[in-house]
C-alpha cells in the first residue's frame, strides 16, 4: 500500500500518504479508493477457482486470502493507535503490523481448515 500511495502522490501531490486505506478514505479519498480497489483485486484474484477439483486443493489458499485482506483492513490502524515522535517507531510499526497480519491470518486460516 506504500507503493500506492506514492503513486497516488505523485498524481495528487496534496495528499498525505497513508498506510490505512480506512484512514485514507477519511483523509484523501482518492487513494482510500485505490487501496480498496487494490484489496479487491486481492481477493478477486483469489476467489475464482472454477474446478472443483482445484477448488477443494486451494481451499486454504481462498480463506488466507480473505484473512489477510479482512486483517490487514484493522491491523493497518496499529502505527495510527500510537502517537510517536520518530520516523523509526512509525516504520517499526508498520513492520510489526505486517507480521502480525501474517501471523492471523495464517493462524486463523489453520485453524478453521
Amino acid at each position: 500500500m506504500a507503493i500506492i500511495a506514492g503513486l497516488v502522490f505523485l498524481f495528487y501531490p496534496l495528499t498525505i500518504p497513508s498506510i490505512s486505506p480506512i484512514i485514507s478514505l477519511i483523509i484523501s479519498p482518492a487513494e482510500g479508493i485505490i487501496q480498496l480497489i487494490v484489496l479487491g483485486a486481492f481477493i478477486a484474484f483469489v476467489l475464482p477457482i472454477r474446478t472443483k477439483v482445484a477448488g477443494i486443493n486451494l481451499m486454504q489458499v481462498r480463506k488466507l486470502g480473505i484473512i489477510t485482506a479482512i486483517g490487514y483492513l484493522v491491523f493497518s490502524l496499529l502505527p495510527y493507535a500510537f502517537i510517536v515522535p520518530f520516523p523509526q517507531t512509525y516504520i517499526g510499526l508498520i513492520i510489526a503490523f505486517n507480521v502480525l497480519n501474517g501471523a492471523v491470518a495464517g493462524g486463523v486460516a489453520t485453524f478453521l481448515s
